[in-house]
C-alpha cells in the first residue's frame, strides 16, 4: 500500500507543478514591462494601432473622448 502511495505522489506532484507553471504563464504571472500587462476596470487603456478592413490603420486615439467597445474576431490563421 505504501509503494502504491509513494508511486502516486511521485506523478501526481509533477503534474499539479506542471499546471500550476502553465497556470501563471497563461494569466500572465508578473509583469512584463507592459504589453501584455493587466489593465484594471476603470483605468485608461494604452493606446494602440490596428490594420482596418480597406487597408488603412485605426488607433484607439482617434476615438479619444467617446464611449468604445471593442469587438476583437481571431483571423484563426493555422
Amino acid at each position: 500500500m505504501q509503494r502504491r502511495t509513494r508511486a502516486m505522489r511521485m506523478v501526481v506532484l509533477p503534474v499539479l507543478l506542471l499546471v500550476a507553471l502553465t497556470l501563471a504563464a497563461a494569466c500572465g504571472g508578473g509583469d512584463d514591462g507592459g504589453e501584455g500587462a493587466l489593465i484594471l476596470e476603470g483605468a485608461v487603456a494604452p493606446d494602440f494601432t490596428l490594420p482596418a478592413v480597406g487597408g488603412d490603420t485605426v488607433s484607439l486615439n482617434d476615438y479619444a473622448g467617446e464611449k468604445n467597445v471593442l469587438l476583437y474576431f481571431s483571423m484563426g490563421y493555422g
